[in-house]
Parts: structure tokens; sequence; C-alpha cells
């Protein structure tokens, strides 16, 4: 037998007895999730409120580190070349099915090869807000305004590439109407325009918002969750208001690098399981505008990530998005 073929099949003997050994000690030391972004932010909460949940369950500290930069590419590139064992972890939101549509060879990972999902731990709906100077009261209005005055009607968003910049572009293709987008620097900019007449609507998260609409300044024509929210009951769904493909909301998952043994995906699903039916989840979210999904397992975070990668792709690409 040829010497090289009897390496490999020493190497690949030694590598099927210890990857069960692996996953039965797992885990023997802390836990490390990563969030992309800086401290403080909506993902590094959900981050610490999942991490202590899930430290008791794993029986081991969960240890949160922020590495921000590149619109989340620099923590998500870290992860993806760490050792697929179960001990770093990736907390992902919206941008990391956004960026390989907005940046393409540009990214130095595979979102879609380079990861294994673990749970689905968090979604947050996005409402389309309008200004008290817009007169048009629900989407259907702003719909018909938008057909009869083309490329007048204003829309802004958190800036360019962001998920309400894209969201305003699904909501074109899907209307075939044209407005005018107005990118800004945060949510919180584009809000405070739109309170103050600058813009005709805007697409915003309840978080980024609360403020001026519990202030009665802004209006909320639509929320892109299933169902209505049990904070705004009055406010319609964009599905009962005739654009289902509108029902896109903003989302938390936890992933591992590829290749990371199943046996050790299990447990930390099972342990995640349990880590997301504990109310003090749903107390944590509360303050920070999320919403516990009710399926959570890794199934629903893969099912979620194959449609968000072909929705952005397409809006991308139809629209002729280009950050170039």
């Amino acid at each position: 037998m040829n010497k090289w073929k009897k390496l490999w099949r020493g190497t690949m003997a030694v590598a099927c007895i210890a990857i069960p050994a692996l996953a039965a000690a797992y885990p023997d030391k802390p836990v490390k999730i990563v969030v992309p972004y800086s401290a403080g932010g909506s993902s590094d909460l959900i981050a610490r409120a999942i991490g202590e949940q899930l430290g008791t369950e794993l029986g081991q500290p969960v240890v949160v580190e922020n590495r921000a930069g590149a619109g989340s590419m620099i923590g998500t590139a870290y992860v993806s070349g760490e050792a697929p064992d179960g001990y770093t972890l990736l907390l992902a939101d919206v941008p990391f099915t956004i960026v390989p549509a907005l940046y393409g060879d540009r990214v130095k990972y595979d979102a879609r090869k380079d990861f294994a999902p673990i749970a689905l731990v968090g979604l947050s709906p996005m409402y389309l807000f309008a200004s008290p100077a817009y007169a048009g009261k629900g989407v259907a209005e702003l719909v018909a305004d938008a057909k009869k005055r083309p490329g007048v009607v204003s829309i802004g968003s958190g800036g360019n590439g962001s998920l309400t910049h894209l969201l305003a572009e699904l909501f074109m293709l899907n209307t075939q109407t044209k407005l005018v987008h107005v990118p800004y620097k945060g949510a919180a900019a584009s809000v405070s325009d739109l309170a103050g007449g600058q813009i005709d609507v805007s697409f915003s998260s309840m978080p980024s918002a609360a403020a001026l609409f519990q202030a009665g300044k802004i209006r909320p024509l639509a929320v892109s969750s299933p169902q209505r929210q049990p904070g705004t009951p009055d406010v319609p769904t964009f599905q009962e208001s005739g654009l289902p493909n509108l029902t896109v909301q903003s989302w938390w998952g936890l992933l591992a690098p590829a290749g990371t043994p199943q046996a050790v995906l299990d447990k930390l699903g099972a342990a995640m399981a349990k880590v997301m039916q504990s109310p003090a989840i749903g107390q944590r979210y509360a303050g920070i505008g999320a919403n516990v999904p009710d399926q959570a397992d890794a199934g629903a975070l893969q099912a979620l990530l194959s449609a968000d990668f072909q929705r952005w792709q397409d809006v991308v690409t139809r629209a002729g998005i280009n950050l170039e």
C-alpha cells in the first residue's frame, strides 16, 4: 500500500476516535461568543443575555468578546478561521446575510459555507414610519401617492447598505414605485429628520424610534412581523396591507465554525433550547426590543439564513446597489 494512503488512513482513524472523545468531554473550558460590533449595541446585549444562561446550562463560563469593524466582517472572519471545536461561536445578525450580496468576492469568508447554525436567538420587527406632515394614512395611500408622484416622495434609511436601505428597495420593488432614498449615518438621524418633516417615511426598529413614536412625532404605517405586535396592536402588518413579501424581521443567531462535530452542535443546541425558555431571557429582551422566536433551533436559523441570502442578493441585483 502506498505510504501516503497508510498515513491518510491512520490520520482518519485517529480523528474518528478523537472527535467522539472531544464531544463527550465538551465543554471542559470557557466558551467564547464573538460579537462583531462594539459593546453596548443590541447584538452585544443579546449575546450577554444568552451567554449568562448558556454558561449555566453548559457548566462553564461563557465570555463575550467584541471584535468590531468593517460592518461586522472583521469579527465574522475571525470566527470563520477559529478551530471548529465549539469553543468560539459567533453572534450573527442581519448584516451576515446582506454583506455577501453587497461585497461579493471582497468578503474574506463564505457566509454560506464557513458556519454551522446552532440556534435562532432573537427576532425584532421593523416598522415603516411616516412624518406627521405626510398626508398618507396607510401603506395603500403611500403606494398610490408614490405612483402619482414618482421620484418625489422620500424614504430615509440608516445608511447605504443597511437593512433599512434594503427594506426601502424591497418596498419599491414590490410596489413598482420610485421613492427618493435619503441615507443617514444611523437610524437615530433618520427618525429625527422624519419627525422634523425633512423626509416623508422611513423604516426603523421600534427601539430606535420609541421616544419619537411615544411623543406622537412619527406615525407607524405598518410592521414587518407576521402578526401585529402587542405594543402596537393598531398597527397592521405588511401582509394585512397587501405586501406579504415585506414580512422581513431583524434577527440574531448563534453559529459555530463549519466542521464543528455534530455532537458538539447538538449539545449547544440542547443547551440553547433551555436558554430560550428561560423567563429571564424574555425579560432582558423586552428592554432591547427583541422577541424570543417561536422556533429557535438550528433548523429555524438555517431556514432564515437561506431565505435572507436569496432575498438580499435579489434586492441588491435588481435595485442595482453598488457601494464601491
